[in-house]
């Protein structure tokens, strides 16, 4: 501290005033640019993510609303299960089988399918279209992405009609 003292009174009183006004003008912009602009920046993102995930809520709400009114509609007489031979052969009509990894039923004639790495347009279409006509429920729908556009991994099981 004495070191700063002696060389602030070696300092004409001009120089003291040019080093004050200095030091005044580069400490604001120190705090503004050091501090406050980072934070406004971070701001800036967390207001477009929040934005992002209100945007995303809103659309599943809209998209849950649009499945349910689509299951009212799907006439409660289902029909017989086709069994794993006519699921198998919807999969060849699809052009889907060859990305089929595993197929096989379960204990209460639940039917596994695995598909390790599989186009989604073409799984989505075939699952839309096939769905009523199959006797089955769709128990579970588990799909992953594998870092490849428009691939994923997918595990479904389809339940028989419980009595």
């Amino acid at each position: 501290m004495s070191r700063l003292l002696d060389f602030l009174l070696k300092l004409s009183p001009r120089e003291r005033v040019l080093l004050g006004v200095t030091v005044g003008a580069v400490l604001p912009l120190g705090l503004v640019l050091g501090i406050l602009m980072p934070l406004q920046a971070a701001r800036m993102q967390a207001e477009t993510a929040q934005a992002e995930a209100e945007a995303l809520r809103d659309w599943v709400a809209s998209r849950t609303a649009e499945a349910q009114g689509l299951t009212r509609a799907v006439p409660t007489r289902q029909a017989d299960p086709i069994g794993l031979s006519g699921i198998e052969e919807g999969l060849i009509a699809a052009n889907l089988r060859r990305d089929l990894s595993s197929i096989g039923t379960e204990s209460g004639g639940v039917i596994a399918l695995r598909f390790d790495n599989v186009d989604f347009v073409r799984l989505a279409t075939w699952l839309s279209s096939s769905h009523p006509d199959w006797g089955y429920g769709l128990g579970t729908l588990r799909l992953e992405d594998i870092g490849i556009p428009s691939r994923v991994e997918a595990r479904i099981e389809l339940r028989p009609p419980q009595d």
